[in-house]
Formats: structure tokens, sequence, C-alpha cells
């Protein structure tokens, strides 16, 4: 049975780099003893990182508070981790997903392994559950397809800069689009997005079965959830202020997303038992 055993400010969190092909990713493990589950933590992408930040770790101690390990990592060339941003691509933060999912089976190979996104995280999570990994599946606004993602963090780019800038010095969002069709490197808050990265957007998709949670379930049969989340979850999605809401009070959101992953995890070890 899940319960609370810890204080989320007595979690132990370990700090470390984990290697990946020419690279480092920085991570942060929400060791629990005897852990009921695992949940990797499959973030935002580029800047989103920055404004999500600080619900997204309270969330990992939250579910480490209740006996569920938790590990959330910053993508190749973001945040802590090590690489050149605009030498990544789609195909190595899906490896990376992959990688750490491998690790954390290892780790303890007789524990339900979670795979959590959020937004393009999401993407990036379903896509390496389509191919076998994780046992459970919970996305937060998953997009269609990376360019869906890459777009709405534009469109917020696009905004900022036309309260902040001059009539002369605004693009609109078509420009930027140009850009991308004839610049090698166009920058959009604060991290240079290449052609080649906008391009392979487009075809960078959610499988289709995991357009419905029921078809879902019957197609892979492993618990998978989707949630639609409101501006009301910002900072965790794109709008409102960190400033205002990095003390936000969660509990509504995170509750019943706990209760769904500890039902996820108990049916699975319930079905492990069942056939030995």
């Amino acid at each position: 049975m899940l319960t609370e055993q810890y204080t989320e400010r007595t979690l132990p969190e370990e700090a470390g780099y984990f290697e990946v092909p020419d690279a480092h990713l920085y991570t942060m493990l929400h060791r629990v003893e005897d852990p009921a589950a695992c949940v990797l933590l499959v973030g935002p992408f580029a800047s989103e990182r920055h404004q999500s930040y600080l619900p997204w770790a309270r969330w990992a101690r939250y579910m480490a508070a209740r006996r569920i390990e938790v590990l959330r990592y910053d993508y190749r060339g973001i945040g802590e981790s090590t690489g050149v941003f605009e030498e990544m691509s789609f195909a190595q933060w899906g490896e990376d997903v992959e990688l750490l999912a491998n690790w954390l089976k290892r780790r303890s190979p007789d524990v339900p392994l979670v795979l959590h996104g959020l937004e393009m995280g999401s993407l990036l999570a379903g896509r390496s559950f389509h191919r076998g990994f994780g046992d459970a599946l919970l996305m937060w606004s998953p997009p269609a397809n990376a360019n869906q993602s890459l777009k709405s963090t534009l469109m917020r780019w696009v905004g900022l800069e036309q309260i902040f800038k001059s009539g002369s010095e605004r693009k609109s969002a078509s420009d930027y689009i140009r850009q991308f069709e004839s610049h090698s490197f166009v920058e959009v808050d604060g991290y240079p997005w290449s052609k080649k990265l906008w391009s392979d957007s487009f075809g960078i998709e959610l499988p289709e079965a995991l357009g419905n949670e029921e078809t879902a379930a019957s197609v892979y049969g492993r618990p998978v959830r989707r949630v639609k989340l409101t501006k009301e979850a910002a900072p965790l999605v794109k709008g409102g202020s960190v400033g205002y809401d990095e003390a936000k009070d969660f509990n509504w959101l995170f509750a019943p997303n706990f209760e769904w992953i500890a039902g996820a995890v108990t049916t699975k070890k319930g079905s492990n038992e069942a056939s030995n």
C-alpha cells in the first residue's frame, strides 16, 4: 500500500551526471527505500524547462514522499546537462528517455516503471512507450507533434517581444517561420533553433493509438492516462508568470494523478504476481 512515509524536507535527493553519447545528462534522483514504483519525469522543452522548474520539482518530491522513486533530468544541451543545443536532435532527446528508462529498470528490475511527460516530454515519453518502454504512461498536455509544441513556445515568445520591443524591432510569428526557412539558426527565448530542428519537428508525432486512453489500453495492454492542463496549471504549462505562480498550491493536480499512478502500479504488480 502506498502511504506517506517521509516529509518532503527530509527526502534524500541525489544529483548526478548520466553519460550518454557525446554528453552528460544532469539528473536528480529522488531516492526512497523499498519503492512501490519508479517514475521517469520527461520535462518540457528548452526555455519551458525554466518556467516549470519549481512545480515540476515539487511534483517529484510529492511522489517520493509517498514511496515512489523519481528521476528527473535536463535534456542534452539544456539546463545543467552538457552538449550544444543547436547540435542536438529529437532523435537524441528520444534516445535519452530510453537510456534513462533502461537504467531505472536495471536499478529496480522488480518495480513498475512509469514514463511521465509534460508537453514536449509527453511526446518523447509516448514514443518510447510505443516502442515498449515503461509499464505505464502518464502524459500532461501532449502535443500531436513536435512542431505544435515549438509553435506554442514561439507564439509565447512573439507575444513577449510585442510588449518589450518597439514597432520597428518587433517580429511576427510568420517572420520567424520565414527565417527558419532561410537561416541556419534563429534565437527563440534564448535558444538558437535551427532550420533542421524546425523542419524535423513536423515528423515527430505522437503514435495514433495514444490519442485515446481506451484505445491505448487496448493496443498496449498497459495503463495510459492523458491530462489536458489549462492555464490554471501555469507555470507548469505556458501562461502566467513565474514570480506569481511559483508558490501556487498544486495539490488539486498532484493528488488525482498520484492516485492514478498508485492504481496503475498496483495493477502491474498484481499481474506480475499472478503470472509467477
